[in-house]
């Protein structure tokens, strides 16, 4: 029988090229986008991942359809960058309501189907500034390293039905991810440079489609690991764990400020 994949943010980015190499594998695509896109290839529901409502309806219209739903990749999210205290109290909340509440609230309605059906995979796509806070990004990191905590705890309350949820933290990748970053206040020079700095890492960045693989490669897993990073930044996993916080804050610096 013919494995079923929900994307969220499939539009763009990681989302479509994880899509493509789903399609090539085999594997029916359903995408959830803000945006339109039109392909002879799969499927795409227009939502805004806040609208839990609609989110549910689509989720259960694709489980009534096909009769199961085999991976669940959460995607959809946005940047914001500038100091904190100079940012938009409403894009504060915009940023915490798409990156994180609707991927807790798009893991509950897909893993009661999950759970009920007795199989399944949630795959969500965080960064590696879920361990590696970046300045001047701080309610970003914010909801990446609780998308990490969130997979984690979860993947131990499915895992007893054969369900099993994986974060995916990729480091600086070139996509339009990088031109609709929002951007707070950024008159200060240090937060222009800084700025101006972590952009150039994304432009300079892996491809999507690296992402994508990593993506794939945890879906046909029969037991995939909780947590996967993915780039050359990867050294700074290990150096998380064994460098004390104030050189880690140090080395930070160095490479953004």
């Amino acid at each position: 029988m013919e494995k079923v994949v929900i994307i969220t943010g499939a539009s763009s980015g990681i989302g479509l090229s994880t899509a493509k190499l789903f399609l090539k594998k085999g594997f029916k695509i359903y995408g959830i986008s803000r945006d339109e896109y039109k392909s002879e290839d799969f499927f795409n529901y227009v939502a805004d991942v806040n609208d839990a409502k609609r989110m549910e309806e689509i989720i259960n219209e694709v489980f009534t359809k096909e009769g199961r739903i085999d991976v669940f990749c959460n995607n959809a999210g946005f940047g914001l960058g500038g100091e904190l205290v100079e940012t938009k109290p409403q894009d504060i909340q915009r940023l915490f309501s798409t990156n994180l509440t609707s991927m807790a609230v798009n893991i509950s309605l897909v893993g009661k189907i999950m759970k009920t059906q007795r199989f399944g995979k949630i795959i969500n796509t965080s960064s590696l500034s879920a361990v590696f806070p970046l300045p001047f990004q701080s309610a970003y990191s914010a909801t990446k390293a609780g998308i990490e905590v969130l997979s984690r705890t979860v993947r131990g309350e499915l895992k007893p039905y054969n369900v099993y949820v994986s974060a995916v933290m990729p480091g600086d990748v070139k996509t339009g991810f990088t031109d609709a970053r929002i951007k707070g206040n950024i008159d200060s020079e240090k937060v222009a440079k800084s700025m101006k700095n972590f952009e150039k890492y994304e432009r300079s960045g892996m491809t999507p489609d690296k992402v994508a693989k990593k993506i794939v490669k945890l879906a046909l897993k029969k037991k995939p690991q909780p947590r996967t990073s993915v780039g050359s930044l990867k050294l700074l996993i290990i150096l998380q764990k064994i460098l004390p916080i104030r050189m880690l804050d140090w080395l930070i610096r160095v490479l953004y400020c």
